[in-house]
């Protein structure tokens, strides 16, 4: 797992849908790019993903962001044209599905972070270490006005290289299907309610009534505008009866937060917000925003990873499970709780930061 996260943001920070736009409203102005356009030319190793019904090598205009590596394999700025400006971005997070590391999700912002691009990775073939991405979405954000949103393809590596052992080395398909249901996690305890794997909602508009009324009832500061978020959320099957639906509240520059709500299945007109438990020495009133949620569907088990800046040397780490309550619904239980209070540079896994609270057995 990445120090730096996204929600499944792994802000989970997160994109593939916006909310529908009327034409006579202010957009995004994003601009396609050629080879010709790039300053030196494509470096042998670089990052690139382009629109997904376009070619690069046959169409003029193309790219939708491109970065270029140095000759020690270091990453560059990236850069994106909105209009007439050719804006520069350097990467602010990652957020990779586990399993597989390849799929995932990047985010580029500029420096006065007013720009930003967010890259979902969702299938690609992996051959060494080149990663050649067959669908992946890519969303530019701007304050003020709604997302920009494009189905992509591109290219992570060196394309032109030539290295013995990547050329050697088997092609391997990988997809994000399932890929948040399970798998390698670095917590290891008690587990919660098997999900089944996340289906990804096409729209915000997905997000049943019930679920916006709760949020709006119960926590309306912790997630009063989710529509104008470029990643609308997913929905998990729990216990074959119910839903759990994950709604994207808030998209920073190096993270951001989800809220969790359970409805029957089929939805009907009512719904439960579920809040976060403190451990016994935290005062105050639970939390309902999950920061940087990684799902482990199979398992029913939760990470959330709070940054105390954007080094990612400081902030906080908790597990959840998701299990029973009385009164035929669920809950989060807290099983674990880290603090790393010092930012001091030193960057480690927040699950390694120091124990504060663990529920056991």
């Amino acid at each position: 797992m990445k120090f730096l996260l996204l929600p499944c943001l792994a802000f989970s920070l997160l994109a593939t849908a916006a909310s529908s736009v009327r034409a006579e409203e202010p957009s995004i102005d994003l601009k396609l790019f050629g080879k010709h356009e790039i300053e030196g030319g494509l470096s042998t190793c670089h990052l690139a993903f382009w629109q997904s019904n376009k070619d690069p090598d046959t169409d003029k205009y193309a790219y939708l962001i491109y970065m270029p590596y140095d000759k020690d394999g270091v990453e560059m700025q990236a850069v994106v044209e909105i209009g007439k400006e050719k804006i520069a971005l350097n990467e602010s997070a990652r957020g990779d599905f586990d399993p597989p590391s390849r799929l995932g999700y990047r985010l580029y912002s500029s420096v006065d972070h007013e720009t930003h691009v967010l890259v979902r990775i969702e299938e690609a073939v992996v051959t060494g270490s080149l990663q050649t991405i067959g669908k992946a979405t890519v969303t530019v954000v701007r304050p003020d006005l709604p997302p920009f949103v494009a189905g992509a393809k591109g290219v992570i590596g060196c394309p032109g290289g030539s290295e013995p052992e990547t050329a050697a080395a088997p092609a391997e398909q990988v997809s994000d299907e399932g890929a948040a249901a399970g798998g390698a996690s670095p917590y290891t305890g008690p587990v919660g309610l098997p999900l089944a794997p996340p289906v990804l909602l096409a729209s915000t508009n997905e997000v049943p009534a019930a679920v916006r009324r709760e949020i709006a009832t119960y926590a309306p500061d912790q997630c009063s505008e989710p529509d104008t978020l470029a990643y609308p959320g997913q929905r998990y099957g729990l216990s074959g009866s119910f839903i759990l639906w994950e709604v994207p509240c808030f998209l920073g520059a190096y993270q951001g937060t989800s809220i969790f709500a359970i409805t029957q299945d089929p939805p009907s007109d009512w719904a439960t917000m579920l809040s976060l438990p403190n451990p016994p020495a935290l005062e105050g009133e639970n939390n309902a925003q999950m920061m940087n949620p990684e799902v482990f569907a199979e398992k029913g088990v939760f990470l959330s990873t709070s940054l105390g800046r954007g080094e990612g040397d400081c902030g906080t780490y908790q597990v959840f499970r998701l299990m029973d309550a009385p009164g035929e619904t669920f809950e989060f239980q807290l099983m674990e709780y880290r603090e790393k209070i010092e930012c001091d540079g030193v960057q480690s896994e927040p699950s390694e930061w120091p124990l504060q609270f663990s529920a056991g057995e």
